[in-house]
This record gives structure tokens, C-alpha cells and sequence, in this order.
């Protein structure tokens, strides 16, 4: 997609009504650079997702503090910092990242529209969708039976292979026209079944759905703006309840104690709880009232400046930087495997942000977790300036990851749906640095193993019998 000088001049006029024109101005050109140069014809929009959802975690203050009619420093939470210095420094960050990933990709070549619906036309989307159901189900067994087995994290990864039979899935259907209701009905499922444990993914299912329903559009129509629309509003406000309602439904799973351990285990039962706590918090009497605290709540949930303000106002000045421990601690975090080094301490991220922003944040045994991301890491380990080395390589590596597995996919396709899972990681900005390394490392490992060694089997077994050599 491409823009002109009219949306520059539109942006312009806007931004002069916000608390912070030039912030707002920079925000915007960057979301803009972002869906010019990352809406990338015949592939899957997850690359683009995960840059604007890292573009919503530094920008989502800008527009909300002009909407409130509060200055930008004064919406702080965790008392007084200077929110638009970290904002500038994490627009930077991201301007860094976006172009490291733009250099990793910038030879990769569109594809013919034709050669890969032609190509998806020689599968059976019956025979996906038994294989996406499977997966689901065999994914659900991992979680519930071996996530704490030392080692199962490298075997869990392979659940993320649900996401990339999900857009495999989406798209082909949307060539075919086949089985489009079935499909839609699986998703809607999965959904609802998301708010049965601990944390809702609903958020996963429709990402990965956007980015595949949008593979062949080349720019959008009206009626792709109205679906989005719908979509994006759909999620907003399931968003909002969620965030709202999930103290209460969480202790419900958990027997009323601030943990992260569910004892309720009858899925379908805690949906039904779920419901319930919804409509006692959203009735008609106080739905107003509540649904503005559940946006605010969820508005700073997104945002992770006040982290990275936080920081910057305890270091160097109460802490010292860290030249690069930081970075060095995660390197040998992902080097250790659990299964080899049983005694490898576990990741608490509320620990790290605590610490390095001077407040105190619950964590994991609360029943929480709050990470103080890979910029502030970023910034703790090497200061202000030289903060955006390890940014520029993080954006590097996960271009070439993505330009690697395009060129070197059993085909085209696979190679272009294996983009699926990096939701996980890609918006790094609010993911610490030990879990960015570990997940992006594991990612990889795990789909060169499948593209080398198993998608030839189930590619054939796909495959409808007149194209079986």
C-alpha cells in the first residue's frame, strides 16, 4: 500500500489539535512507513501485525492523553517520570527495528498471485482441517501434561505449528471458497474455549486470522475496511471485558489464591463463570462506568512507555548501567537448556522490572507478571545511545528469520506460513530479552527441523490424489 502527500498533509493537520504535535506527527508517519513498506503483496500480514502491535505499545498514550485532555506527563501511573523523552527514545527504538527488518527482507521478491493460489488449489481443505483439529487437541495435551517437564519448553514449540496450519488454512480456503463456514465456526470455538484457563488467547486466533485473510490483498477495498472495522470493534470490547472481569474470574480458577495454578478444570464450566462475572460487571446499570475503567486498564496494559520512563529515571541515577549483563545473562540463558541444567533458574519477569524501575510489581506467585521489555533492557545494559545496537540486530534477526524461511520453505507457501507464530516475539518492545532470544531461537530451531525432516510427509499427505507423485 502506498501513500502521498495528502495523507502527510492530513496527518499534519491532526496532529496540530494533539497535547504533543511532534510526537503525534512522528507516531504517524511511522505507522504510515510501516503499512507502505510492510504490506507486502501475496504473503501473509503477520510481519505487518507484529509491527503495528509494537507501534501500539509505544504510540497508544499519544492520541488517548489528547482524548482525556491531560498533558502527555501527567496520565503517568507509577508516579512522576518523564513519558516524553521514553516516548521519543521508543519511537526511535522501533524506527531502528523496522528499518533493520526492512534491510533483512528487502531482496525477497513478490510472488505471482496465480503460482500460489495455483499451488493451494492442489490441497484438501477437508484433510487441513483434520490436521489443524489434531494439532489443537495435541497442542491442549502438551500444555496441561509436560509444560513443566524440564526440556518441554523446545517440544511445546511445536504447538506453534497450529498457527501456520490456521493461516495455511484460512487462505486456502479463501481461494477455494470450501468449507468457509466450517472454518469460521472452528475459530469462533476456539475462541470461546480461550477464555477457559488462566490467560485468554483470543487475541491469537485473531491476529493470525487477520494476517491470513489479508495474504492476497494487495490494498484494501471497502469492504475489507468494514470487516476490519468490525473485527477490530468486536476485539476492542472483548478486550475491554477481559480486562475488566479476569481479577475475579481468575480467582474463581485459581480457589481464590493469587497464583497462576488452576484448580477449576472443567473448561466448559468456567466459560459459563466467565459469562456470568461478564454480565454481573456489564449490566445495564453500570456499563458505562465500567467499561471506561476496563479501556483505561487496558489502554496501559498496552502500553509499556511508563516502564521504559521508569527506568530511565532510576538509571543511571539510583543504578548503574549494566554494560551489557543484561544481554550476556540472556545469551546464557538460552545456551542452558533446562534438560541439561536442571538447576537453571526460571524467568521472573516482574523481579527485573521492580528492580530497575524502583517500584514494586507483583509477580508470578501474585497471580501477575510484568516485564520490563527489550528497549529498557536495552537502555539499562548500554545507555541512551548505544542502547540501539542490540535493537538493530534483534529487527535483523528477525527479518532474516522470516526471509530465510520464504526462500528456503519446502515451497513457497509453507515457507510464506511459517511467518504465523512470530506473534509470539516479533513486538518486542514489552517482552524481556531472555524470553525474545529464547522464543525467537526456539522458533527457528523448531521449524528448520520441520521443514527438513517432516513437511515432506505431510505436504504429501495434504496433497489431493492427482497431484501425488
Amino acid at each position: 500500500m502506498n501513500f502521498n502527500l495528502s495523507h502527510i498533509f492530513i496527518l499534519l493537520i491532526i496532529s496540530l489539535f494533539s497535547n504533543e504535535p511532534l510526537l503525534f506527527f512522528y507516531s504517524g508517519a511511522l505507522f504510515l512507513f510501516i503499512v507502505s513498506r510492510f504490506w507486502r503483496e501475496n504473503e501473509p500480514k503477520h510481519l505487518l501485525i507484529n509491527l503495528l502491535l509494537y507501534w501500539a505499545v509505544v504510540s497508544i498514550i499519544i492520541p488517548y492523553s489528547t482524548i482525556i485532555g491531560k498533558s502527555y506527563n501527567e496520565i503517568n501511573r507509577y508516579g512522576k517520570s518523564d513519558l516524553i523523552i521514553a516516548t521519543w527514545i521508543g519511537l526511535t527504538a522501533l524506527s531502528i527495528y523496522i528499518i533493520a527488518i526492512q534491510f533483512s527482507i528487502k531482496r525477497v521478491r513478490a510472488v505471482s498471485v496465480f503460482a500460489i493460489q495455483n499451488l493451494m488449489l492442489k490441497y484438501e481443505s477437508k484433510k487441513l482441517i483434520t490436521l489443524y483439529l489434531f494439532i489443537s487437541i495435541f497442542s491442549v495435551l502438551l500444555e496441561s501434561s509436560i509444560v513443566k517437564i524440564p526440556g518441554a519448553q523446545l517440544l511445546l514449540s511445536v504447538t506453534f505449528f497450529k498457527w501456520v496450519i490456521l493461516t495455511f488454512l484460512i487462505a486456502q480456503v479463501a481461494v477455494t471458497k470450501d468449507n468457509q463456514k466450517l472454518v469460521l465456526i472452528i475459530i469462533s470455538i476456539e475462541i470461546l474455549l480461550s477464555f477457559s484457563g488462566f490467560w485468554a488467547a483470543f487475541k491469537n486466533y485473531i491476529i493470525v486470522a487477520i494476517g491470513a485473510y489479508l495474504f492476497f490483498t494487495p490494498k484494501l477495498t471497502w469492504r475489507n475496511y468494514l470487516m476490519l472495522t468490525l473485527v477490530s470493534l468486536l476485539t476492542l470490547l472483548i478486550s475491554v471485558v477481559w480486562t475488566y472481569s479476569k481479577g475475579e474470574y481468575r480467582r474463581y480458577l485459581t480457589g481464590g489464591e493469587r497464583s497462576q495454578y488452576v484448580i477449576q478444570q472443567n473448561e466448559i464450566e468456567n466459560i459459563f463463570t466467565f459469562i456470568e462475572i461478564a454480565q454481573k460487571d456489564f449490566s445495564t446499570s453500570n456499563f458505562k462506568s465500567n467499561f471506561s475503567e476496563g479501556l483505561e486498564n487496558l489502554v496501559y496494559r498496552i502500553s509499556y512507555v511508563e516502564f521504559l520512563a521508569m527506568t530511565m529515571k532510576q538509571v543511571p541515577t539510583y543504578l548503574p548501567h549494566e554494560n551489557g549483563r543484561l544481554l550476556q545473562n540472556a545469551v546464557e540463558h538460552i545456551l542452558k537448556p533446562r534438560i541439561l541444567f536442571p538447576d537453571k533458574k526460571p524467568i521472573y519477569d516482574s523481579e527485573l522490572t521492580s528492580k530497575y524501575t524502583g517500584r514494586k510489581f507483583a509477580g508470578a506467585e501474585e497471580g501477575t507478571s510484568f516485564s520490563l521489555g527489550t528497549v529498557a533492557e536495552a537502555y539499562v545494559d548500554f545507555g541512551p545511545i548505544y542502547m540501539f545496537v542490540p535493537i538493530f540486530i534483534f529487527g535483523f534477526w528477525i527479518g532474516w528469520m522470516y526471509k530465510y524461511f520464504i526462500v528456503n520453505g519446502y515451497n513457497v507457501l509453507w515457507g510464506m506460513c511459517y511467518s504465523a507464530p512470530i506473534f509470539q516475539f516479533a513486538w518486542s518492545f514489552p517482552i524481556t530479552t531472555s524470553k525474545f532470544l529464547g522464543w525467537s531461537v526456539t522458533y527457528f530451531i523448531t521449524f528448520w527441523f520441520i521443514n527438513k525432516y517432516l513437511i515432506k510427509y505431510i505436504d504429501r499427505w495434504l496433497l489431493k490424489p492427482e497431484y501425488k507423485v
